[in-house]
């Protein structure tokens, strides 16, 4: 929009001017040095509005935070065996989700046919398969009177990811097992 009136101030690239209806306005200064006082034709200035670059640097840090779930979900981190009367092994991603799964033993493989575990938390999944072990009669009333261990050994964790069951290992001592907890060579009994 073009406007016209006498100049009251100059600056860089602005040139502010008073028109006949007595309106303040901004105008975008061209190529001919501008006098103040004398009467000057013009675009309006626009600015850039401050929400523009807010809106940008939220979309950047949204971006950033997003590309580095996908690398960490997509990143193999650490392997998990859990014994318990079955074997089986899983890998856990940066994000502690479960990426792929397999029995060694055939018990193991039974369970992982009848229980989904990829994509769940590692507590989850061990939960899933203590409640399958015990519903498959691997693991009995007389395994935990006995004082049967259940081990979980942690394999490839180049990154020293610390490993926390605690909420695994409330669940197991609920059915009287204890959770022995082997991180790279570091035993804890829990």
């Amino acid at each position: 929009m073009r406007k016209s009136g006498k100049i009251i101030n100059i600056e860089k690239d602005k040139v502010y001017i008073i028109t006949e209806s007595k309106e303040f306005v901004t105008l975008e200064k061209h190529a001919e040095e501008p006098i103040i006082g004398q009467t000057y034709e013009g675009d309006v200035f626009q600015s850039v509005a401050i929400w523009k670059y807010i809106l940008i640097i939220a979309c950047i840090i949204l971006l950033t935070f997003s590309l580095r779930k996908l690398y960490l979900d997509n990143k193999y981190n650490y392997s998990v065996i859990v014994k318990m009367n079955c074997s089986i092994k899983m890998e856990v991603n940066g994000s502690n989700k479960i990426q792929s799964v397999k029995g060694l033993t055939e018990g193991g493989n039974k369970i992982i046919k009848l229980v989904s575990l990829e994509h769940k938390s590692l507590e989850v999944a061990l939960k899933l398969i203590l409640d399958e072990a015990i519903n498959q009669n691997y693991l009995t009333k007389a395994h935990a009177d006995d004082g049967f261990i259940i081990y979980v050994f942690v394999t490839d964790n180049k990154n020293k990811i610390p490993i926390n069951l605690t909420e695994f290992n409330r669940y197991a001592g609920t059915h009287d097992f204890k959770v022995i907890l082997n991180n790279d060579g570091q035993a804890a009994l829990n």
